[in-house]
């Protein structure tokens, strides 16, 4: 009974642990000390450093991210904290904070901006993370819950696994810190934006662009067939955008803020040659093809095929029917024949018959295989593997095993396309160039002169890239944006 009514007081002692919020003056429950905040910042953030690809110092795009985020950080609360800011070199629309002043921002979300104060917005809206201490204050709650557990486990067995806190601490920083938290962090944004003398409607443009990728997105797997979720991307924790562009707009109207800088050719400038989607390190989708620059290898999918280019893999479609490819690298630590590899990729089945020879300069080797797949409970397998000294490459293609002869030409034509990539001869992954609008553009006709570049909704991600609808066009003469 005394070790039970310890914990409650322990579990009463946490839960009344305020301190007032240095941003916003309010009491808030915390349950950490700046000190211990700061050194949980720099531990995620040398965890983070090693799993995500950080564009160097030196890089043009890295400083000017740099610049325009001091700036936006010598306005903000806490002055006596030094701010880092991190350009994270990949597609994704996103951009967080870690305690104690880390912000990172993705490139995909940069090359969507259209001038220097949607950048300062969204830097100063994860400024305004840091100073409120948000993370402070999930890692708060995530520990009540660890001692309100350890009591119940008093008299209720704890479940295997459910004792892993350190993961749920780490969570809670990035997951993402709910509606009232975004909503005040976005009021931050507007005060440190108008403080840097920029322009704070901005905050409302970038997330009128965020609310129309995330139409593109739903519109684009609408149309592959894949299930769309309520909300998803990598602002799936903010609260619905519509509802924080009404809120930013009502707050810029009741301050009656108008006017500041844009900087929009500084802004534009600045991007102007980066990569659009995925890097040449990570491979890239161009059209119907997919090259991987870094790796020396290139795919080509028939028409109907939506391409999907994953951490894990490169993952294909075709559109709105049950049928998949997928390729994954595999890392040699031995050398095998090719056709020990394919044995191996498949280690239930045995007397695979398989073919083999030389394609692409590589050693390959070929069979179909009846089993299941995912998202396909008795499906045939068309396997492949390219061979090249560690590396092997593994192809697999798969659908119901009564409908295979119907797609085997399209799984053929895929396997024949794969072959050593060039830059001269196959060209470049997508890049973002500028282009001067001219009388009688349209975003149609651009999307077309570049091949539809970026996959069957082009014209729409031209648009979105420029902050506009694909109905709405700019003035003539006007820097936009392109992909080429």
């Amino acid at each position: 009974m005394k070790s039970r009514f310890m914990l409650l007081l322990m579990l009463l002692t946490l839960l009344s642990a305020c301190a007032k919020n240095p941003a916003t003056g309010n009491q808030d429950f915390v349950m950490m000390s700046e000190t211990e905040e700061l050194k949980i910042g720099k531990q995620a953030f040398a965890e983070f450093s090693k799993n995500l690809i950080l564009l160097p110092e030196s890089d043009p795009l890295a400083q000017y991210v740099n610049h325009v985020g001091q700036k936006v950080a010598a306005t903000a609360d806490r002055q006596d904290l030094f701010y880092h800011f991190y350009v994270v070199d990949d597609a994704t629309i996103n951009a967080f904070a870690l305690p104690g002043g880390y912000i990172f921002i993705h490139r995909g979300l940069i090359n969507h901006m259209n001038n220097e104060a949607e950048l300062a917005a969204v830097l100063g809206h994860e400024v305004g993370h840091v100073t409120a201490r948000h993370s402070v204050q999930q890692i708060s709650k995530a520990r009540a819950y660890q001692t309100a557990l350890m009591i119940t486990s008093v008299f209720v067995p704890i479940p295997q696994g459910a004792t892993m806190f350190s993961d749920l601490i780490a969570l809670s920083i990035i997951q993402g810190y709910g509606r009232d938290a975004e909503f005040q962090s976005d009021e931050l944004s507007i005060r440190y934006l108008t403080q840097a003398g920029y322009d704070p409607n901005a905050t409302i443009g970038i997330l009128k662009t965020l609310k129309r990728l995330d139409e593109i997105d739903t519109l684009e797997k609408t149309d592959a067939g894949e299930k769309v979720e309520k909300y998803h991307g990598a602002f799936s924790s903010h609260p619905e955008t519509r509802k924080r562009i009404e809120k930013s707009i009502a707050e810029a109207a009741a301050g009656q803020l108008s006017g500041g800088l844009t900087n929009r050719d500084t802004l534009l400038s600045a991007i102007n040659g980066y990569a659009y989607g995925d890097s040449a390190e990570q491979g890239a989708v161009v059209g119907r093809r997919f090259l991987h620059p870094e790796l020396g290898f290139q795919l080509e999918f028939p028409k109907e095929w939506v391409i999907n280019n994953t951490p894990q893999a490169l993952q294909a479609r075709l559109r709105k029917q049950e049928v998949y490819f997928q390729l994954q690298l595999v890392e040699l630590q031995k050398r095998y024949s090719v056709e020990e590899v394919l044995q191996k990729s498949f280690p239930k089945e045995r007397n695979l018959k398989i073919n083999s020879g030389r394609q692409a300069g590589m050693d390959y080797a070929h069979a179909s295989i009846k089993r299941s797949a995912p998202k396909v409970s008795f499906a045939m397998i068309d396997a492949h593997v390219f061979l090249q000294g560690s590396r092997a490459f593994v192809l697999t293609m798969w659908c119901d095993r009564d409908e295979f002869d119907k797609h085997a030409a399209d799984f053929a034509t895929i396997a024949k396309s794969f072959r050593s990539y060039d830059k001269q001869r196959d060209g470049d992954v997508p890049r973002i160039a500028l282009h001067q609008w001219r009388a009688g553009d349209s975003w149609q006709a651009l999307a077309a002169s570049n091949k539809n570049i970026l996959g069957r909704f082009t014209a729409d991600r031209l648009a979105a890239l420029n902050s506009m609808g694909l109905e709405e066009k700019p003035a003539t003469g006007s820097l936009i944006k392109i992909v080429k």
